[in-house]
């Protein structure tokens, strides 16, 4: 429990003293003009043409049907994109790829192929709303060099009930993100393990993807917040790009 309250506590005073240093040293830390900071969102989509991603750039990957133009049937990707956007002043470019169908479902394949694909557009940070309980060598090599590129792979730890981690969450090098409630306590659905960082993953307000103002709940959305909150770090410490820079400052 205590472990719980220092984390979030950690985090939220890191973000204070991010933006007190930003506005005393800013000159010293401003990413150069025109630079983007890009996110790859792997997920189910997104309804990019809301009002709340208005000045985002994008650039979408369709793995599910390749060719069509990407559109978030299962109501996940677009809430989770809306966090992570959220009030960020940073010049954003999303990667939207979609790698999950309309039940939710989606391929370790398809997984590897999207990780893959980011690393060759040398992204700065991967949000994986999402996870399985199954190893696979594949995936984890995969990790690793995304890693070794100094990106930053955010991922969901998983809602399995106080179970252990999902995969990818529980990989070295991936921020593992548990959720609590507005008490500082882990949620009941959140996974116990291998967990880096906490954040409120219930009743988190976002976007539906029908455009209407909405409450969303699980890991899911908190590893979202986590994103928002790493996306302003570097926006300010534009060198912090892996696991061990963000320890230093967290």
């Amino acid at each position: 429990m205590a472990n719980t309250i220092n984390k979030k506590f950690s985090v939220l005073l890191s973000l204070i003293i991010c933006i007190l240093c930003y506005f005393t040293f800013g000159q010293l830390a401003i990413k150069s003009d025109g630079e983007y900071i890009k996110v790859a969102v792997l997920d189910s989509g997104i309804n990019k043409d809301l009002d709340v991603f208005q000045g985002v750039a994008f650039e979408e990957v369709n793995l599910t049907h390749p060719g069509e133009k990407i559109k978030d049937d299962f109501n996940h990707g677009t809430p989770v994109a809306g966090i992570i956007v959220g009030e960020v002043k940073a010049k954003l470019k999303i990667y939207d790829i979609i790698l999950l169908d309309a039940q939710g479902n989606g391929s370790i394949d398809h997984l590897v192929e999207a990780i893959t694909w980011c690393i060759d557009k040398q992204v700065d940070f991967i949000n994986i709303s999402f996870g399985f309980q199954t190893p696979n060598a594949e995936l984890e090599s995969t990790i690793e060099k995304a890693v070794e590129q100094g990106i930053t792979i955010v991922a969901a730890a998983g809602n399995t009930y106080g179970l252990a981690t999902d995969y990818p969450a529980k990989l070295d090098g991936v921020l593992s993100i548990g959720s609590i409630n507005e008490k500082n306590k882990r949620s009941s659905f959140s996974a116990i393990g291998k967990i880096d960082y906490v954040f409120n993953g219930e009743n988190v307000q976002s976007i539906h993807h029908n455009g209407q103002a909405s409450v969303f709940t699980g890991t899911s959305f908190a590893a979202a917040y986590a994103t928002h909150l790493f996306i302003q770090l570097k926006e300010i410490y534009k060198e912090v790009e892996s696991k061990e820079n963000f320890n230093a400052i967290l």
